[in-house]
């Protein structure tokens, strides 16, 4: 019976896929829509294979977007989308390059000083905004003036943070204009990763939205619900269309500022579909079926088996290795008082148990890491003992604690700290006589999130534990997490950052960062370990010594493994499935994991 209605569910995809093309998925040879204009006089040139115009590329995405504003965003949906098809940083980064690493993007070159205080960035001239406007070294200026702002609610405001004034206020770079096609920052102390802070500017336009900045309306710049035209970037793609739940709609930039090595503008591409689908079976469906050019972002491992079968001439899968991703359980440490109410956002009896150190740990070794792997991951994935995925095989440290899964012994460590079974049955209370229940919420769109909430909640239920499932929309979710703070535990995951390394952890890290979980946006540190490891972190961007950063950085990942701050759950082995046709696709670990070099990618003839 169910084996019928999967055929007649694939049937009907392959009868609806029309409905999910805006274009000719064939090269027409002719660019529509047109570029305009001539490429820059300072063009960048792409030295790879040429490719050919036209076609629709067709992607998908499991949840809807929040925002159009890259400033703003922190959360998968708008990032996969905006970051780097829509908008720009001052270089690039080539994923899928072997090795990975720096280009120069919208700067001709770039050189720092011998102490690698002072960065200065060369612009190339003649590049245009996707409006036909020019670009300049205002609008570097004014999109770091904006993250700088304490208004505006950005997590990359944290990546650029040196350290912190006596009074608290934080510190940053400074940035100064040389000419009108060369910016300089100078920074405060030594930092001989910078580039990775650098690759987190979004670049937006002063000539679109320093008026809103200036009246203190930021914050609604870019919404959902406004005008795609008005979303003016550098990226090789604009917003043409974006239909709430249904799909966003990519067209070419006409202004873009690469050509190839023959003289084609690029894009190749004219067109690129997002197609919003919430459930991630569904998305592997519609893979199959033909109407989605690249199972993004990644083949989930419960369809990894079937994905890999229809490789051949129309399908090419490419294994990427352990992935950068990570998943976590976090517990809710926050101290504060809810101002609308008076209380704590924690209750004060689950306070002491969160942020008890003894009672992360026990709830560590409570979970069945291997068997999580081996069930929601269908057993590719491993478990997951440090925030850095060992898929980073520069980064990862191996120095940390891990926690192999021991029922018993948690039970030891629960008792430890005064915890008791409750009369009459197997949970356990406090010596106040609270029950220890607790709720575990997670995004509903992603099955293998809730798998995990519901697996992890039978762990602790194992060991005298309630804890109750609680999947909600991501966008409920994110606001509990970073706003109303009403929440018992929370089981998420940190996407893979793009260039991995240090200053991309920062706002995860810092005690003062937004996506500190356990206890965002700190005014000072609440423990002495956090403390150390706001120290550490900015030990880490003076040291000119990669080596040096490197053992600092293990050091985090040992005192954060040590005091738990988030528990590290598993990680998965990931795949990229594509179709064949498609040319110039070099398959990355690093997100976007397929489109990274979207601008060069094309049909084949």
């Amino acid at each position: 019976m169910k084996r019928c209605v999967a055929v007649v569910a694939l049937a009907t995809l392959v009868a609806s896929a029309a409905c999910f093309r805006s274009g000719p998925r064939r090269p027409t040879g002719v660019p529509d829509p047109p570029f305009e204009g001539s490429a820059p006089e300072q063009a960048y040139v792409y030295n790879g294979p040429p490719g050919a115009y036209g076609g629709t590329l067709t992607l998908a995405t499991a949840n809807d977007m929040k925002t159009f504003n890259v400033i703003l965003a922190a959360e998968s949906a708008s990032n996969d989308i905006l970051w780097g098809h829509v908008f720009r940083c001052l270089i690039d980064y080539r994923n899928g390059d072997d090795p990975p690493g720096y280009d120069s993007g919208l700067c001709t070159r770039w050189e720092s000083s011998p102490d690698v205080r002072e960065w200065t960035f060369y612009l190339r001239q003649g590049v245009r905004w996707s409006d036909g406007e020019p670009f300049t070294a205002d609008d570097v200026l004014f999109t770091y003036d904006v993250v700088r702002d304490k208004r505006v609610e950005t997590p990359i405001r944290d990546v650029f943070i040196e350290g912190t004034q006596e009074n608290g206020d934080a510190v940053y770079p400074e940035l100064e204009k040389l000419d009108d096609h060369t910016v300089r920052f100078k920074l405060h102390k030594p930092n001989g990763g910078f580039l990775d802070q650098v690759y987190n500017l979004w670049l937006i336009p002063k000539h679109k939205w320093e008026p809103a900045w200036g009246a203190g309306r930021f914050n609604e710049a870019m919404k959902l619900d406004g005008n795609p035209g008005d979303v003016v970037a550098l990226g090789g793609f604009r917003i043409k269309e974006y239909v709430s739940g249904q799909r966003v709609v990519l067209e070419r930039n006409p202004y873009f500022w690469k050509v190839d090595k023959v003289g084609q503008r690029l894009p190749y591409l004219d067109r690129v579909v997002f197609v919003i689908l919430k459930d991630q079976n569904t998305i592997a469906l519609r893979f199959e079926a033909g109407e989605l050019d690249i199972l993004t972002p990644r083949v989930r491992a419960e369809d990894y088996s079937r994905v890999k079968a229809l490789e051949g001439a129309d399908v090419t899968v490419a294994d990427t290795g352990v992935s950068l991703n990570t998943s976590w359980l976090a517990f809710n440490q926050n101290t504060r008082v809810n101002p609308n109410t008076g209380k704590p956002f924690v209750p004060l009896w689950k306070q002491r148990l969160f942020r008890n150190k003894d009672f992360r740990q026990a709830i560590s070794y409570a979970i069945d890491r291997q068997g999580l792997a081996n069930t929601v991951l269908s057993g590719r994935g491993a478990p997951l003992y440090s925030f850095v995925s060992p898929g980073d095989r520069y980064w990862h440290s191996d120095d940390v604690m891990t926690y192999p899964f021991d029922p018993e012994r948690a039970r030891q460590m629960l008792s430890g700290i005064g915890l008791k079974k409750r009369s009459g049955d197997s949970l356990l209370e406090d010596a106040e006589g609270h029950t220890i229940e607790i709720t575990i919420i997670t995004n509903t769109e992603n099955s293998q999130r809730v798998q995990t909430a519901a697996f992890v909640a039978q762990n602790l239920k194992d060991i005298g534990i309630k804890a109750n499932p609680a999947p909600l929309a991501f966008s409920l979710v994110s606001n509990t997490i970073q706003t109303s703070f009403d929440f018992d535990a929370v089981v998420l995951g940190w996407r893979a950052a793009t260039p991995p390394g240090p200053a991309n952890y920062k706002s995860i890290l810092l005690s003062s960062g937004l996506q500190h979980v356990c206890f965002p946006g700190q005014s000072s540190p609440s423990t002495p370990w956090e403390s150390r490891v706001d120290h550490l972190l900015y030990e880490i961007e003076a040291s000119p010594d990669q080596e040096a950063r490197r053992r600092l950085f293990a050091q985090i990942q040992r005192i954060w493994s040590e005091e738990l701050p988030q528990i590290d759950l598993v990680a998965e082995q990931e795949a990229i499935a594509y179709r064949t046709k498609l040319g110039n696709v070099h398959p990355s670990p690093l997100p976007p994991r397929a489109t990274w070099n979207i601008e060069e990618i094309y049909f084949r003839p």
